[in-house]
């Protein structure tokens, strides 16, 4: 007759085993598609790679050495990320699924609604970020008229999934961003701004900016219009109109190196310069007023 400790220990046995081949031979490989189909549902240029898929408790995915991509380019590298699904979603048609990851020194969280018709049935997404320093994105480093540093945190929406009526919604804060100039203007290398705000909208390849506004010591000002979005980027067209309000600091510096009589230093350090930007992102065509 087998004892109850016998059995007991088959038990156990039987649980270890399972965990042990649900971590070693978890289908990281099919997880990874699954994700690659939902980010497609988006945008069919979106992908993801990862070094490692593994289960994780609280009952969810943990991913490591996460990359994504946007066609050729590589947008960001992940340390980490973390998929659960929420148990009180589990019964119901739609699924509700958390997620985390840290990325450039930074934090993104959220959660998406997945339906069950398949993969492109992504009814909604949202996202916080937080502290993401934007000299550590591969997407940003690959602009070669100017680099960027400075802490970036918000709030993104998407509803839609991949219709062609989705939209994506934003706003972002910027604190303490940097703009290095590749070619110096009016030697001028590095503009500094202490606080900048962005609304947005995008739906299809139109980029809508609501409002622009940026301030700190060398200047401040607003932005507003579009962005035809092309692939790649820098192929984006522009139609964006703006006004720029020097600080004395900037002022001082652009009394310096600009010709006398090219602008008028009273009109531009209380009304500001009026401008349009058309053109491509690559190569951008500015026009005051």
């Amino acid at each position: 007759m087998v004892s109850a400790r016998t059995i007991f220990a088959y038990i156990l046995y039987a649980l270890l085993a399972t965990a042990v081949f649900m971590i070693f031979l978890f289908p990281g490989q099919a997880v990874t598609a699954y994700v690659n189909r939902r980010l497609a549902a988006m945008d069919p240029q979106l992908s993801m790679e990862a070094a490692s898929v593994r289960p994780s408790l609280p009952p969810g995915i943990k991913m490591t050495g996460v990359d994504f991509h946007h066609g050729s380019l590589h947008l960001a590298h992940c340390e980490n990320a973390r998929m659960s699904a929420a148990l009180g979603s589990l019964f119901k048609e739609e699924k509700r699924i958390r997620f985390q990851t840290r990325l450039a020194d930074g934090e993104i969280s959220g959660q998406a609604v997945l339906g069950a018709s398949g993969p492109s049935d992504l009814s909604r997404a949202e996202a916080d970020l937080e502290h993401i320093r934007l000299d550590q994105l591969d997407a940003l480093k690959a602009i070669e008229q100017f680099g960027l540093s400075g802490a970036l945190r918000g709030h993104l929406t998407h509803d839609g999934g991949g219709s062609p009526a989705a939209t994506t919604n934003g706003k972002l804060n910027v604190a303490g961003l940097r703009i290095a100039l590749k070619n110096p203007f009016f030697g001028i290398s590095e503009l500094i701004v202490d606080q900048t705000d962005m609304e947005f909208s995008i739906k299809g390849k139109n980029l809508h900016i609501k409002t622009f506004t940026f301030g700190g010591p060398m200047v401040e000002g607003k932005i507003d219009g579009s962005i035809q979005l092309r692939t790649p980027l820098g192929k984006s067209r522009l139609n964006l109109s703006g006004n720029a309000k020097p600080q004395p600091e900037l002022l001082a510096r652009l009394q310096e190196v600009v010709p006398q009589g090219l602008v008028n230093p009273r009109t531009l350090g209380t009304r500001g310069l009026s401008f349009r930007l058309r053109g491509s992102v690559d190569d951008p065509k500015i026009s005051t007023r």
